[in-house]
């Protein structure tokens, strides 16, 4: 966890309001993606269990026992909060399940709809915690599915380097994606 965020959420245990904007105004936008992509990009329940998930945030957060991120912790809120509108819609056999798909990420594409909502989940918290480089040079290959030409366009570098770099990025994003799936 780091310094900044550790330090925040102390602040607002001990009943510092700013302190919570804070933490709000960094990791809002970020969690809303987050449950929005778990969601199928369903806007009106994305935008319920986000909020849900700040509730049970701000409710909990004398609990929070600095052992991740603030923003993973944020995110497995977030996860039982999504969880369980599936277990509901299921029961209301509005979910049809998925199976649960392995995927290579050494792949040149991959297929992120037939990926099952607990992997996205996993990979989501992945990235977050990643190096911002080691994000955005998975998410710009993977997700923008960008050729590595274009990616050592866009920061600079050869594509030697980037090649390199995203070799870099899969090996830290495999080791902290086993850590989460343990």
């Amino acid at each position: 966890m780091n310094l900044i965020d550790k330090n925040l959420v102390k602040k607002v245990i001990n009943g510092e309001k700013d302190a919570f904007k804070v933490l709000y105004l960094t990791y809002s936008d970020l969690l809303f993606g987050y449950i929005l992509h778990n969601l199928s990009n369903n806007q009106d329940i994305a935008s319920d269990i986000w909020q849900e998930t700040w509730c049970v945030a701000v409710e909990k957060i004398d609990t929070f026992q600095y052992k991740s991120s603030f923003f993973t912790w944020l995110c497995a809120i977030a996860k039982n909060k999504i969880f369980d509108y599936y277990r509901q819609a299921k029961r209301q056999n509005l979910f049809l399940s998925t199976e649960i798909f392995d995927f290579d990420i050494d792949s040149e594409e991959i297929d992120i709809e037939s990926i099952n909502s607990e992997t996205r989940s996993n990979v989501v918290i992945t990235l977050a915690g990643l190096t911002d480089e080691f994000r955005y040079l998975l998410t710009s290959k993977y997700l923008e599915n960008k050729s590595t030409d274009e990616i050592a366009l866009e920061i600079g570098k050869s594509v030697k380097a980037t090649e390199s770099g995203l070799s870099r990025a899969r090996e830290s994003f495999r080791k902290k994606f086993k850590q989460t799936n343990i």
